[in-house]
């Protein structure tokens, strides 16, 4: 760790990321939080809340940022729906790193439209985690849009369109 690096985790920080990811990693930002800290690594979000470390790429972060009002991060995990909130102590530049982060996995956005006043976003996502896996294709409805036959079929039609058109 670089002496005067304004990247430096605190001591306690820097030893749990080293047991959890190992000490190749690169920190972006780090912030405070009222039982730890949230850690922004080039692939991943990393969140020490007192002994737990727990690891999240941050494509799979499917919408979130910062609430200012509250000084609070807040984050939905796609992959099983979970809504986060976390307090900030001190937020540092955390909340610009988390925006781009999360930004910089998206390759591909679009709304489609499977009827008049339904909408379902389609995204094509890459893993920052894993630089060979392959581009993550997700369709996620609006707020109170139900996913009936009909409009499963046709977000299953425009993923197969879209997919065979941006060729990632």
């Amino acid at each position: 760790m670089k002496l005067f690096s304004r990247n430096a985790l605190p001591a306690d920080a820097a030893g749990h990321l080293d047991a959890t990811v190992g000490r190749r990693r690169q920190v972006l930002a780090w912030a405070r939080t009222e039982d730890g800290y949230l850690i922004g690594l080039r692939d991943r979000l990393v969140r020490i809340a007192s002994e737990e470390v727990t690891e999240l790429g941050w494509h799979d972060i499917l919408r979130g940022g910062w609430d200012d009002e509250n000084k609070t991060m807040r984050w939905t995990v796609m992959s099983t729906g979970e809504k986060v909130s976390v307090p900030l102590v001190e937020p540092r530049s955390f909340p610009e790193v988390f925006k781009e982060r999360v930004e910089a996995t998206f390759l591909f956005q679009t709304s489609v439209y499977p009827k008049p006043g339904k909408t379902v976003t389609i995204s094509a996502r890459r893993n920052l985690m894993d630089e060979h896996s392959p581009v993550l294709w997700t369709a996620h409805p609006a707020m109170g849009v139900r996913m009936d036959e009909e409009t499963i079929a046709f977000t299953e039609a425009e993923l197969g369109r879209l997919r065979a058109e941006y060729a990632f």
